[in-house]
């Protein structure tokens, strides 16, 4: 069957060759980032670690932000 969209999810791209592996196979790569949880260092490596392989880095979405700029949880 066609799909317009297909979602895959993967390990975290700093810890892990498994998603910089996978990111070269796609058409694009969605950085996610816990807010309060993931530390800038970290979201640096990741970004590295898929720009090493030439991903195609399309953005970030920050999770778990409430609309005040707060931290849920």
């Amino acid at each position: 069957q066609d799909a317009d969209l297909v979602l895959v999810d993967a390990p975290p791209a700093a810890g892990v060759a498994d998603a910089s592996v996978l990111a070269t196979k796609v058409d694009g790569v969605l950085l996610v980032l816990n807010a309060g949880h993931s530390k800038r260092d970290q979201a640096r490596r990741a970004k590295e670690a898929l720009q090493r392989v030439n991903a195609p880095l399309l953005g970030v979405v920050l999770t778990n932000v409430t609309e005040s700029g707060g931290v849920l949880g």
